[in-house]
């Protein structure tokens, strides 16, 4: 099994540091405050606001760093950081634009005064969505609980010289999944000036890395861990040859996510797709799990790439799963199936009676983990430890950078090397929240290449109380008190005779109150 070469890291002593508190849009900002923007902005920050050049983050257990020259990250001091964050949100949040309103993107134009406006709210994304300000809970892993992640368990048991070898596994695996997050300064989406997707796109991105670990398991399998390499070349007997094979793959199945127009599963083609549905606010709003999940299904299967062409996706946002509809979605199990069910496990909150279901779909080979979040907040669940749910979070942005195997120039070359793109897609930081802070809107993904699978799985669900199944007139159903979704085996879904528009007074409704029309 393969971790992340250790010579890319330095180790150094696990410190405890307060959690940071994020910042509210809505603070006042006081004289004192405004005070201290200028001086930052004129002077720089003060000494003690800053460490030396040096990032907090976590890999395979360990404390480590890496070079982030001048980043703020938090100190003994947080209470200054934490004025300086909550004065900037309240400034930041006065002028905002707006990035989905063509006419604002005109009057931008006709005023140039104003693009300073546009620069300073792109400065400020990267600042709020820095990874500085993730929370290390590494620690908080020492429990007799295993971990459970996308199907596999890790013991957390410590040996005799205090070492937990399945934890680190459980670490390696998590730094191997593909970390699709927020991107900055990438081609103008649509017609707009807009060049990122910072506060609207996480539900997108959470998609994303759903359906690229769907790739990734039809290419590489389950036991497929990442090596971080330095170069874009190997010399072997003094000659320079490109990547092997793997990682050339590797490299291709990112591509497929590029932050550019002609990736055909990145974030240019599917608010291209979205537009003709949303129009002006396809750019600049946010998209539901269903929204996502459909905008996703037509992206694959518009795409022409070979690395696709495997691969189907069926969507049920009615809670049944038609099995012969799968069957026409897959040309009779052609082709892999990416399963997604979106479903409302409660009301306001998630209904405790569902997190025992949660868990059996996480400990299942065929689960692609549940697409969801917590109230205005999109994350990609994927396992759980305790009464915690593990998860990966697009709220981090990253410089967009091109990805080109040949990152790396000759080393008799005078040029600058360019920066690796690979290194913002996978995560160091381990992030869990409880079962209880999940939003109720959720989808539930799945990945099955059988019929055979696909029966065996669902049968287990169904006798473990979790799902109802419907054989058909002749052998009836069995039900269960609390089922998570349907699995029909009998007729085709039946297209309504009609269609009942959601009228503005029902959508205001359930914005309101954080419902999702289906």
């Amino acid at each position: 099994m393969s971790n992340p070469s250790e010579e890319d890291f330095e180790k150094v002593p696990s410190t405890s540091q307060p959690n940071p508190k994020y910042c509210s849009s809505e603070s006042s900002l006081s004289d004192d405050e405004r005070e201290q923007i200028e001086h930052v902005l004129k002077h720089g920050a003060p000494s003690e606001a800053l460490t030396p050049d040096s990032e907090r983050m976590v890999v395979l257990g360990e404390d480590m760093v890496h070079s982030a020259p001048g980043s703020l990250v938090p100190t003994g001091n947080s209470s200054w950081i934490n004025r300086i964050k909550t004065a900037g949100a309240s400034m930041m949040g006065s002028i905002r634009p707006s990035s989905s309103s063509q006419e604002a993107i005109g009057e931008t134009e006709r005023h140039p005064k104003k693009k300073w406006k546009a620069r300073l709210w792109s400065t400020w994304n990267n600042i709020k969505y820095s990874s500085t300000w993730m929370s290390d809970r590494t620690d908080e892993y020492g429990g007799e609980d295993d971990v459970v992640f996308l199907g596999r368990r890790y013991s957390t048991n410590k040996d005799a010289n205090g070492v937990s070898s399945g934890f680190e596994d459980f670490c390696s695996d998590y730094y191997s999944r593909l970390w699709i997050t927020y991107r900055t300064d990438f081609a103008p989406l649509l017609n707009t000036d807009t060049t990122t997707d910072c506060g609207w796109g996480c539900m997108i991105r959470t998609t994303q890395m759903m359906v690229a670990q769907a790739i990734m398991l039809n290419r590489f399998g389950r036991e497929w861990r990442f090596v971080r390499r330095k170069r874009s070349y190997v010399t072997i007997n003094g000659e320079e040859t490109d990547f092997d094979r793997e990682k050339i793959k590797e490299w291709m199945i990112l591509k497929l996510f590029e932050d550019k127009p002609s990736a055909p599963l990145g974030i240019h083609r599917m608010v291209e797709i979205s537009a003709k549905e949303k129009g002006k606010k396809a750019v600049g709003s946010w998209y539901s799990p269903s929204e996502a999940v459909f905008i996703m299904k037509k992206a694959l299967t518009e795409s022409i790439s070979p690395l696709t062409g495997d691969t189907a996706m069926y969507l049920s946002i009615d809670g049944r799963v038609h099995i012969r509809d799968i069957e026409v979605e897959t040309k009779n199990w052609m082709k892999t199936l990416i399963l997604v069910i979106v479903v409302r496990l409660g009301a306001a909150e998630l209904n405790p009676i569902y997190v025992p279901h949660l868990m059996r779909l996480f400990s299942m080979e065929s689960c692609l983990g549940v697409t969801g979040g917590r109230p205005d907040h999109s994350c990609w669940f994927v396992g759980f430890y305790g009464d915690q749910i593990i998860y990966l979070d697009p709220h981090v942005a990253h410089e967009y950078i091109p990805i080109d195997m040949n990152f790396n120039v000759n080393m008799t070359d005078n040029k600058k090397p360019k920066k690796c793109p690979e290194r913002s897609y996978h995560c160091r930081l381990l992030s869990k929240m409880h079962f209880l802070d999940m939003d109720p809107s959720c989808a539930l993904c799945f990945r099955f290449e059988s019929r055979e699978q696909f029966d065996h799985d669902m049968r287990q669900l169904n006798l473990s109380q979790f799902i109802d199944i419907d054989q058909g007139e002749e052998h009836g159903m069995k039900r269960v008190r609390d089922p998570l979704f349907s699995v029909v085996y009998g007729e085709r879904r039946r297209i309504p005779s009609y269609e009942r528009e959601v009228s503005e007074s029902d959508q205001q409704q359930a914005d309101k109150h954080g419902f999702e029309m289906l």
